[in-house]
């Protein structure tokens, strides 16, 4: 049953950032996985595969690496755009 409920919110997820734009399909992209990310926490975090390192250095990590692929994401659009060689 997750299959379609995937292959439904990506379809949703993109018509939702063609119709709003590149920055709030991001926005709502980093929201969906930090929030899944904060509820596995809160219903799994006591296991032995949850529970190695605190919540805020694993959110904090995640918001770093998303920043991160921002970055490299819009570096391309720019050298797309302005061809250096």
């Amino acid at each position: 049953m997750l299959g379609p409920t995937i292959a439904f919110g990506i379809v949703i997820l993109t018509v939702v950032g063609v119709w709003f734009g590149p920055l709030a399909f991001l926005g709502i992209f980093g929201g969906l996985i930090g929030g899944l990310g904060f509820v596995l926490e809160r219903k799994v975090g006591r296991s032995l595969q949850f529970g190695d390192y605190s919540l805020w250095k694993r959110m904090l990590a995640q918001v770093a690496a998303f920043g991160l692929v921002l970055g490299v994401l819009f570096f391309m659009v720019f050298l797309a755009s302005h061809r250096p060689f």
